[in-house]
């Protein structure tokens, strides 16, 4: 599981790390909504209720809220009263804040601590989509996990100090925040789960999808895939489809055409180069299948991309 887990939260390229505390006091209740940025809060003491698509989760010391796509959600005192009034916070993920936001005027009913990453939308795409609006981790105990109290000692030791290599310092605390309660969330998923998440335990598809997305421009064919997975070619394909929700070689070609989509953004590789990475034989079938997914050719694509930068 650890293998492929660490190969798809590489793709995310997580960056653009923020974080800030808040001190709240009854009554209080915050919003937020940041789509495409992905959202963690911690109740470090007190309580707090989090709601996020009509569903709404008690959050007790100790336990972390994620919301994947930073979704629009609220968090608020546990016995919130009609009428207080709601501040969004929204605005405190674009940059940093030395002292906590103060909430209410009672006594301390919460402190927590929340952070935000931007991540590569397209390569995020299949992760992010098979996971829930909205994320509780319970169980953690009255304080923090031991994992989370250590990063909170290095953030405050780093915001306070900015040396040089700041930002790269606090987008690796979001790397390994963010894929801690990935795989707290993925151990404790019920066996009788079909997303697309539970081929992160199974140990024959983890091996499979690792060796595509590690070589995505090798000749793969559902008996090689197969054989990876030390299964008969029908009964690997049956077990892919029910978990990944398609067939193998669909989702090889899918994630072919993420990679390459990235790579027009973000870099200046040559489209015939760009071909060969994703496992194309010629720059006319890339370009072929690549129109048929996004409707423009690739060079075209990347043209768009740099219009819509000036």
């Amino acid at each position: 599981m650890q293998d492929f887990l660490s190969i798809i939260f590489d793709d995310l390229h997580l960056t653009a790390a923020k974080y800030f505390f808040t001190s709240a006091a009854d009554p209080w209740a915050v919003k937020v909504d940041i789509e495409g940025r992905a959202v963690f809060h911690a109740v470090l003491q007190g309580r707090a209720a989090a709601e996020v698509d009509g569903q709404r989760f008690v959050l007790e010391a100790g336990d972390i809220f994620i919301v994947p796509t930073g979704y629009a959600h609220r968090l608020t005192m546990v016995d919130l009263p009609a009428g207080c009034p709601e501040i969004d916070i929204s605005g405190e993920f674009k940059g940093y804040r030395d002292t906590p936001i103060q909430l209410g005027e009672g006594d301390l009913s919460a402190f927590l601590i929340s952070a935000s990453c931007s991540f590569d939308v397209e390569l995020g795409q299949p992760l992010m989509s098979a996971l829930p609006r909205g994320m509780p981790l319970h169980g953690l105990g009255i304080s923090p996990p031991e994992w989370l109290r250590i990063g909170i000692q290095f953030l405050l030791q780093e915001t306070r100090e900015l040396r040089p290599g700041h930002q790269s310092i606090l987008n690796r605390l979001g790397d390994i925040w963010f894929v801690e309660c990935l795989r707290l969330y993925v151990e404790n998923l019920p066996e009788g789960n079909d997303s697309w998440l539970r081929a992160l335990k199974d140990p024959a598809l983890a091996t499979v999808l690792s060796a595509i997305h590690k070589a995505p421009d090798k000749d793969w064919t559902v008996p090689a895939l197969a054989q990876l997975a030390c299964l008969s070619r029908s009964a690997f394909a049956d077990r892919f489809h029910k978990i990944m929700g398609k067939p193998p070689l669909t989702y090889v070609a899918e994630h072919r055409m993420r990679l390459a989509a990235w790579q027009l953004r973000h870099s200046e590789q040559p489209v015939c180069r760009i071909a060969e990475m994703v496992g194309y034989a010629s720059e006319t079938a890339f370009g072929q299948a690549f129109k048929r997914l996004h409707g423009v050719a690739p060079g075209r694509y990347r043209e768009q991309l740099r219009l819509a930068e000036i």
